[in-house]
């Protein structure tokens, strides 16, 4: 009898420190967390839309954008929701005069400045990208 006392404890301690710990863990996500905003949308085609988004890391980094395409029949706060838990953008830069233009199923970037990340994998929609460094 007193052996089932005892492991009733150490459950609900081992459960009282998982629980703590998924708080503890929810809290600096939430810190950590950089927010970004929409500063564009564009129709790409009857399936897509381009969403660029402007994050900011703080006074001495420069502002990043980054650029997702996501389904047309998504809200912005569905969008937004999606890479709150990990949507990856397909191109990731501090340009924030990029050139976009659009036909049909096609995106032609034109970029200058640094690009962290670019990935062309895309069921929907064929990307173009030309950079140069200044």
């Amino acid at each position: 009898m007193l052996s089932v006392l005892v492991s009733r404890k150490k459950i609900y301690i081992l459960l009282a420190i998982l629980i703590s710990s998924y708080g503890i863990w929810r809290a600096v996500d939430e810190f950590l967390y950089i927010e970004q905003d929409i500063i564009r949308k564009e129709n790409i085609g009857k399936v897509s839309v381009l969403y660029i988004t402007e994050s900011n890391a703080g006074a001495t980094t420069s502002n990043v954008y980054k650029y997702y395409l996501a389904s047309s029949k998504k809200s912005e706060e569905a969008f937004l929701g999606d890479v709150r838990n990990g949507y990856a953008p397909f191109l990731i830069t501090t340009d924030p005069e990029a050139k976009v233009e659009s036909e049909e199923n096609t995106i032609y970037i034109t970029v200058s400045g640094k690009i962290y990340q670019f990935s062309n994998i895309s069921y929907s929609t064929l990307i173009y990208l030309n950079s140069s460094p200044f």
